[in-house]
Parts: structure tokens; C-alpha cells; sequence
């Protein structure tokens, strides 16, 4: 049986009761819980992905984003990476946006070389460690990548086991909820600036408070 929203009813409660245990523990071990709506959100951000994993990946949910997704302390990680083509130097980079638009706050890292794929995923990474120093855990990620984007819901097998998409799953399990969508290049423009930038600094991960003024 097939729930509305385009998810599995089994899979939704599969990953309900998952989620319990894993709120215990977290209750044992951290001494912290989630409440019974963050609870039955989180399993459905994962059924939502478990479910469309094999779907193309495509741009316009934002009507359900509104609806299924909204909160006081959603935050959005735009993310985006760059690979110089004469070196093979890469960069990640991202930007941090609150519910109505307005900046939070940038990075950008540079990784020497990495694949195009990878430096994808680093941007996602370490956009996620960002948010949970700055103690958000309502998130929606956009990427440009529909690679990144499948290989994290996992419609690629063999690179959805990778140590890098794994140590994002991680620290996915730990936001109370969480979406993830595919977005064009044009509309992380600000992303984009800041890999330039990475490039020619080379560097370690820099954390910009304002935005850049080009």
C-alpha cells in the first residue's frame, strides 16, 4: 500500500519503529530524546527517500516542501563543488540560508584533488557538521549533483557504500528531520563564488559570517 505522499506504508512503519529505538538510546547514552512529532517526521524523511530512490530526480517539490516540511527552525544548506580542469584541485563549498532566505552563513574548503562526484559529497558533509555545531536539525539540502543526490538515497549501489556517503547517513539519522533535493546550477550562484574563492586560496575550511559582495 502506497501513502499519498508517495511513500510505503511498510517502509514508514519500519523505520517508525527504528526510530524509537534509536530515540531510546539516544535517551540512555545522551540523555536527550525526541518528541513524538519529530519521531514520526523523521521516519517519513527517510520512507520519502527510501521510496523515491529509484525515481528520476527532478526539480519542483517545493509544494511539498511548504507543506510537509515546514517549521520555525528549518535551515537550507545550498551546496555545490568545483574541480580546476589544468590541476585537478577541487573545492567545496555551501551556504547556509534560514526559512525566508536570509544568510546565515558560508563556507568553503579547499581539497586538493578529488573526484567531481566527491567533492559533491564533501560539500554536503561538511555543510551538515556545520549545521549541527550551530545546533539546527530541521534541514533541507540542495544540490545541483543528481549523482550526489541519488547516491545518498542510495539508487547507486555501489557508491551509496561509500565511507563518505555512510558518514552522511550518520550524522542524517541524528537531525530530527531532514530533506534532500536536486536543484539547477543557476539558482547556487553564491556557492559558486565561494569555490572560486576556495581555489585560489587553498586553504583550510573558511566559515563567512556576511555574505561576499562581488
Amino acid at each position: 500500500m502506497i501513502h499519498e505522499g508517495g511513500t510505503s506504508w511498510a517502509c514508514v512503519f519500519g523505520l517508525f519503529i527504528w526510530r524509537i529505538w534509536k530515540n531510546r538510546n539516544l535517551y540512555v547514552f545522551q540523555d536527550k530524546s525526541w518528541s513524538s512529532r519529530e519521531i514520526i517526521q523523521g521516519s517519513y524523511s527517510w520512507a520519502f527517500h527510501f521510496f523515491s530512490s529509484s525515481q528520476e530526480v527532478s526539480f519542483g517539490w517545493h509544494d511539498q516542501l511548504n507543506n510537509d516540511y515546514n517549521s520555525e527552525d528549518q535551515v537550507h544548506l545550498f551546496t555545490d563543488g568545483a574541480v580546476q580542469l589544468d590541476s585537478g584541485f577541487a573545492t567545496a563549498r555551501g551556504v547556509l540560508r534560514d526559512k525566508e532566505g536570509r544568510w546565515i552563513i558560508g563556507f568553503h574548503l579547499f581539497l586538493r584533488k578529488c573526484s567531481v562526484f566527491n567533492v559533491e559529497l564533501w560539500g554536503i558533509f561538511e555543510g551538515l557538521q556545520l549545521i549541527q555545531r550551530l545546533g539546527y536539525d530541521h534541514v533541507i539540502i540542495h544540490s545541483y549533483s543528481t549523482e550526489a543526490v541519488k547516491g545518498i538515497r542510495g539508487s547507486y549501489s555501489t557508491i551509496s557504500n561509500s565511507a563518505l556517503i555512510r558518514r552522511i547517513h550518520n550524522i542524517m539519522v541524528q537531525e530530527k528531520q531532514w530533506f534532500l533535493q536536486y536543484i539547477p546550477r543557476e539558482q547556487i550562484q553564491v556557492a559558486d563564488c565561494l569555490a572560486k574563492q576556495a581555489l585560489f586560496e587553498k586553504g583550510n575550511m573558511q566559515v563567512l559570517d556576511v555574505p561576499l559582495r562581488w
